[in-house]
């Protein structure tokens, strides 16, 4: 009889580690979506099929990555508000999750902006950016790669910089010919450090933007910027 017990008691703590197991890798999931989730060998298009599956989320418009540094789903809704306060699989939360600025009417702009939230009491996705303050860093990851329905794109960081007085970055539509080169060429200007990635006035570019929490991002904006050139 004490054997029976015994070995009950066994079964039963062994489900219990299981149980733990389980939900502490789940909730990693869920909380840190910088965690590559699908296999590197499929189609981008898979991939991002993949991602709408799992998150239940067909607003998922291509995976984001900047090797050995972040992976993170991003996602396009109608305006830049929703995702500021929603999670991946459009619940309630105050972490957000990365999102493509809703005037990009195609992954083929000129100039695509991704914006995602920062925090103090966790990281998150795109809290990586601010690691770019570090020229050792900036040197050492120099490429963001973007997974979409139609492939893969690689662009090169030529401009890396915390911008605290001129939002105009995020005008989509107000630069062309000349004048949109000098605007790429303001970019390389403002960078903390030097880059030989070279761009002109038909670049197509990727902005990635988070707050750097200096001061609050309400009363006194203050954004890290990260911002490559398609490599082609």
């Amino acid at each position: 009889m004490k054997k029976v017990l015994k070995l009950c008691l066994c079964i039963i703590g062994m489900l219990v580690c299981v149980y733990l197991i389980y939900n502490h890798y789940e909730y990693q999931v869920m909380e840190d979506s910088s965690k590559p989730v699908f296999d590197y060998d499929e189609k981008s298009s898979d991939k991002i099929n993949k991602l709408k599956e799992e998150y239940n989320n067909n607003e998922i418009v291509m995976y984001l990555e900047i090797p050995d540094a972040l992976t993170v789903p991003v996602v396009q809704t109608e305006n830049n508000d929703f995702y500021l306060n929603h999670d991946i699989s459009k619940k309630e939360s105050s972490s957000g999750t990365a999102f493509l600025d809703y005037r990009n009417k195609s992954l083929n702009d000129k100039k695509i902006i991704v914006y995602g939230n920062n925090r103090l009491d966790k990281a998150l996705p795109l809290s990586k950016l601010l690691d770019y303050k570090d020229e050792s860093f900036f040197r050492n990851h120099q490429y963001i790669n973007v997974y979409t329905n139609s492939g893969k794109r690689t662009y090169k960081i030529f401009s890396s910089y915390i911008e605290k007085e001129n939002f105009d970055y995020v005008n989509l539509n107000g630069y062309t010919g000349l004048g949109y080169y000098e605007h790429l060429l303001d970019f390389k200007e403002k960078s903390l450090y030097d880059s030989d990635a070279i761009v002109d006035e038909n670049s197509k570019i990727i902005i990635i933007e988070t707050c750097t929490l200096e001061e609050g991002c309400d009363a006194n904006p203050s954004y890290q910027l990260v911002i490559g050139v398609e490599d082609e």
